[in-house]
């Protein structure tokens, strides 16, 4: 569909729309961008792996829970409560 301007004010003003909407996306895609960078740093895929572990741990019976419960909170204090 064409679009026809009848001054140069409403070609300036339809201007500086698509200039602000495409600031608007640009930082739309920089936001999204810090997100997975956030998703995917070492200290998220660490949590992430330990609270994988630690789901497992909890299914399983006996000694071999406490043994690895207390390896697990060791691991946890030492790195993450400083």
């Amino acid at each position: 569909m064409k679009k026809y301007y009848t001054s140069y004010e409403e070609v300036d003003k339809e201007l500086e729309i698509l200039k602000l909407e495409r600031e608007i996306n640009i930082r739309k895609i920089g936001n999204n961008a810090e997100d997975i960078v956030a998703l995917f740093s070492p200290n998220t895929l660490l949590k992430q792996g330990l609270s994988s572990i630690g789901s497992s741990v909890k299914q399983s019976k006996g000694i071999k829970t406490l043994v690895l419960t207390t390896v697990f909170k060791f691991l946890f204090n030492k790195f993450f409560k400083k």
